[in-house]
């Protein structure tokens, strides 16, 4: 079941809206992660004489709402000997809309509290999506206080609260790294309480560096055991004071770059317009080289392969090269753009070639009234990668191209823009069966869409580069979308999240890279997707070859006869 990751219910009153059921289904509710309300849920202490179900059921409810406004009232709830050894931010187990229970045995006085599970976010923000079945049992000891009120003696650290809650609760925050020329920006999602220490919070993630997966791709000015020297970042009239500890300032370069990872992020949050960093009670002073980019977008047209001629669709028509360019080779499929618009690349009979005939065309025109009319000679291509079955290639922001073989020998392979092919281990993949891959827009990660033994694989990698942005090699792999179905199709959205076409047409997935999954409906007969900026700017290639663009929640006809279409990537 598709996990909902955001709600707005519908209560009369705000303890009925975050009280945590113990069976049945919880309610349902809309989708949106960017804003949380920005409230202090209403949260009851213990009733004197309250049943040991009870008090389990009001610990659980004051313990989801606790992130927002702390967990003094949920610690009420414990004996002092459970309160004090208690750590509720160690994880965050949230569960979806199937079935809860609570059931309590009276012989062993322990509460036991099964949940269906959509998601476990450690204590460092890092949140992973579990499996359509995956449960979770609570166990909870009570015992009778002195006054003979019951109360929690045994449980273990962390949290547990429906989908609705972490979306009213919870905000995701991206950290910002940089690529390994220090050029362009490298976002990891986190997800943090919506309280006063949000910004605490992101400060001392940010400052303690990247996800292991993702470290051997990125650059951050914090060296190694950089922290805060006080756990607590000041927001006051909009200006955001963080203090390091002592050792966290690097050279010149790398203080400039963590003050600006550090302005860049942190601004992210509402509260925050200005950041001012201190070390040792003097100001992280940098040499100001620092100014990395958010990755360029791809740009707005799109080439496409229309009549069998190549071409550009830019926002409003198609129009292709004159017929005495040529027409593409016959079986010409899985068309891809540079991000200058000088190349395409596209499979032919299994290997990778390349054209410049859209840059070299000064002028294109409108597809031929007559489909059927003769194309003219084949235009001209180049080779890039030889192989057996490769699957559709996608180009990188620096030029290079990669690909690998639909029957994966464990490598893949990339081809610098000037004609170099490299093979990159990728062990993980060997004997597996691939169906796409798409580098990111920083190009310090690579999406890779594979079946193995008849499982959908999703999974991202770090792509380790040089100095001069080559690729050098794949570093760890972070499994993504557990729920997605067979697909057939895969494109970057935007930074950190990835479109999935599933194989029956019906559905993409939209997979946050540490964060949610979402469906969009796929537009009848589709078997490719590109995107440019987002689930608004989707564009595929529909039944009966029809290219077909996302408008709201709906697909609009933009050309007939088009049968492959790329933004670059």
């Amino acid at each position: 079941m598709k996990r909902l990751i955001a709600a707005t219910l519908a209560c009369l009153a705000l303890a009925a809206c975050s009280a945590i059921p113990t069976s049945g289904p919880v309610e349902k509710g809309v989708t949106d992660v960017s804003a949380p309300n920005d409230f202090s849920p209403i949260l009851p202490g213990p009733t004197p004489g309250a049943t040991p179900t009870a008090i389990v059921q009001g610990f659980l409810t004051a313990a989801s709402g606790g992130s927002v406004n702390g967990f003094d009232v949920a610690r009420e709830y414990l004996t002092p000997a459970a309160s004090s050894g208690w750590d509720p931010l160690a994880q965050v187990t949230v569960f979806d809309s199937r079935e809860v229970f609570l059931g309590f045995d009276e012989a062993k006085r322990t509460a036991t509290y099964k949940v269906p599970v959509a998601a476990r976010v450690n204590a460092d923000g890092v949140l992973v999506e579990a499996s359509s079945d995956e449960q979770s049992t609570l166990e909870f000891t009570v015992t009778t206080d002195n006054d003979g009120n019951s109360r929690i003696s045994g449980l273990d650290d962390g949290i547990v609260m429906s989908a609705a809650d972490f979306a009213r609760y919870y905000r995701p925050v991206k950290l910002l790294f940089v690529s390994k020329d220090n050029a362009t920006l490298v976002p990891e999602l986190r997800w943090f309480p919506s309280n006063d220490q949000i910004a605490t919070a992101t400060a001392r993630e940010l400052v303690k560096g990247p996800s292991p997966w993702l470290a051997d791709a990125v650059n951050t000015g914090f060296p190694p055991g950089s922290s805060l020297n006080v756990d607590a970042v000041v927001v006051e009239n909009g200006v955001a004071k963080v203090t390091l500890a002592a050792g966290s300032a690097g050279d010149a370069a790398q203080r400039s770059l963590a003050a600006e990872q550090l302005r860049l992020t942190l601004t992210q949050l509402p509260s925050v317009q200005e950041v001012v960093t201190t070390v040792g009670a003097l100001p992280l002073a940098g040499d100001d080289s620092a100014a990395p980019k958010v990755a360029a977008l791809p740009d707005e047209r799109a080439a496409v392969i229309a009549d069998g001629r190549l071409g550009m669709w830019n926002g409003d028509k198609v129009e292709v090269t004159p017929a005495d360019v040529g027409v593409v080779p016959v079986g010409a499929s899985g068309l891809a753009l540079s991000y200058d618009a000088k190349r395409v690349a596209m499979v032919v009979n299994g290997s990778i070639v390349t054209s410049t005939a859209l840059s070299d065309a000064h002028v294109l025109e409108a597809p031929p009234a007559n489909p059927d009319a003769p194309g003219g000679p084949v235009v001209p291509t180049k080779t890039i990668v030889e192989g057996r079955n490769l699957v559709a290639p996608s180009f990188d922001l620096r030029g290079w191209l990669w690909t690998t073989e639909t029957l994966s020998d464990g490598t893949i392979t990339v081809a610098g823009p000037d004609g170099a092919v490299t093979q990159l281990a990728a062990p993980q993949l060997e004997g597996r069966t691939i169906q796409a891959l798409a580098v990111s827009r920083d190009g310090a990660r690579v999406a890779v869409l594979s079946r193995a033994s008849g499982v959908q694989v999703l999974e991202v990698m770090a792509v380790v580069r040089g100095s001069a942005g080559e690729p050098l090699a794949l570093g760890a792999t972070l499994a993504l979308g557990p729920a997605v179905p067979d697909s057939i199709d895969l494109a970057w959205l935007d930074d950190v999240s990835v479109a999935a076409l599933g194989a029956d047409s019906s559905r993409i997935s939209v997979v946050a890279v540490g964060g949610w999954t979402t469906d969009v409906t796929a537009p009848v007969g589709a078997m490719s997707i590109a995107a440019r900026n987002g689930v608004p700017t989707l564009l595929a290639v529909g039944e009966g070859d029809t290219l077909v663009a996302r408008y709201g929640n709906d697909w609009k006809i933009q050309a007939s006869n088009v049968s492959e279409v790329a933004f670059a990537g």
